[in-house]
């Protein structure tokens, strides 16, 4: 599947919109998960220099939201760290 382009007169962020695209696409068959997955898991792997885990990912995720977890206070990212560091 082709994704479309971004609409520039959308307020989000034209990556957010094809995330919130491919999710759509991914909802009848109800794979966002796995799609969201697999997306990661191309991610953390297209960077061998920078390797972190599958579990940073998603906590490094999390916390660019503003979303709390329990572990999420120690987790870094690249060269910079989390929100409120």
């Amino acid at each position: 599947m082709k994704l479309q382009p971004s609409n520039p007169n959308n307020p989000r962020p034209s990556k957010i919109q094809l995330v919130e695209q491919t999710l759509a696409a991914a909802r009848p068959w109800g794979l966002e998960a796995e799609v969201m997955w697999s997306a990661l898991n191309a991610a953390v792997e297209a960077n061998p220099t920078e390797r972190r885990s599958f579990e940073d990912a998603l906590e490094y995720a999390l916390s660019e939201w503003d979303i709390d977890t329990e572990r999420d206070k120690e987790v870094s990212w690249g060269k910079g760290k989390k929100k409120g560091e």
